[in-house]
């Protein structure tokens, strides 16, 4: 039997690259779901329905400075608003009621602070300080997490002379029936030992709590690093899922949807819930690359009620 001539591989690859042209020459009404099949229609960018994913990635220096919990010094780079449908930059948030950064000038210190309705995260980036409440003190530094849970006071002090304490901030609303903890946890991802392999390049390592935290949310927080020359699994998420990464050290490149940029230090994103979305944070250089996690798993959740 002959083989395939010369004359008939041509026509089946002139078929195959008229039927993608076609494919990329519809307009589509409903986003498609990405695939790494040659011949997915997920191939081609759609503009017409693409999720538009510059709303979901937000620095916080995009944001005008306020005053809050008692004297830190605030500006947003999450807020809340409609994961499927922001209504402007960086308004994304379904379940958690924001995503800031914190911080207090040097030999400077808030004034006792407490809200009965919510309770915050704070997640060290830079500087030493203390916390204290009515029952304890404790040292603060890079790398240090803590929870204040609803209607405990507490207040920061900037124990140096030249730099700020600067924070990633968290907050949560508590729903009636909600019992918070009493006392703050406090603690640290430098002791906490490594887990790898996730999403092919992740060194994760989650936060050792004194007091285990008490959140309202299914979610929970992590430190994470890619090596050199390394790159994650890109991924989808679904409905349910609130999901933020922000970046802490290193400038990386982030596959994010159909696009591809750079993500800096105090700069977040959230993933959309509309599993179209893919996204896979790149190291392509010899500096370290380090993030904060934010999983709030509601979609978690649902599937075991």
């Amino acid at each position: 039997m002959k083989g395939p001539t010369i004359a008939s591989i041509l026509l089946i690859i002139l078929v195959v690259a008229g039927q993608a042209l076609l494919s990329a020459q519809q307009k589509l009404t409903k986003e498609p779901q990405p695939s790494f099949r040659e011949d997915a229609v997920s191939n081609h960018r759609h503009p017409e329905v693409d999720t538009d994913v510059f709303l979901y990635i937000n620095h916080w220096r995009e944001s005008l400075p306020e005053i809050g919990h008692g004297g830190l010094i605030e500006r947003a780079i999450l807020t809340p608003g409609d994961p499927l449908n922001p209504p402007k930059k960086g308004a994304v948030l379904k379940y958690i009621t924001g995503y800031r950064r914190a911080a207090l000038e040097p030999r400077t210190e808030t004034k006792f602070y407490a809200d009965a309705k919510e309770q915050c995260f704070f997640y060290v980036t830079a500087g030493t300080g203390t916390v204290e409440t009515k029952a304890r003190k404790a040292a603060l530094e890079e790398g240090a997490a803590l929870v204040v849970p609803a209607g405990v006071e507490f207040r920061f002090v900037n124990t140096t002379s030249d730099a700020n304490l600067e924070m990633i901030l968290v907050t949560e609303d508590v729903p009636a029936g909600f019992v918070p903890n009493k006392v703050i946890s406090v603690g640290s991802y430098h002791n906490s030992p490594p887990s790898l392999g996730m999403h092919w390049a992740h060194i994760g390592r989650g936060i050792e709590y004194d007091v285990p935290p008490k959140f309202a949310n299914p979610m929970g927080f992590a430190v994470v690093s890619i090596d050199r020359m390394d790159m994650a699994q890109p991924h989808v998420h679904g409905p349910g899922c609130e999901e933020v990464w922000c970046q802490l050290k290193g400038r990386s490149l982030l596959l994010f949807g159909t696009r591809l940029m750079w993500q800096e230090p105090g700069e977040a994103f959230l993933i959309p819930p509309n599993n179209c979305v893919p996204h896979a944070s790149i190291n392509p250089t010899d500096e370290p690359m380090v993030w904060l996690y934010m999983g709030n798993r509601h979609d978690h959740l649902n599937k075991k009620t």
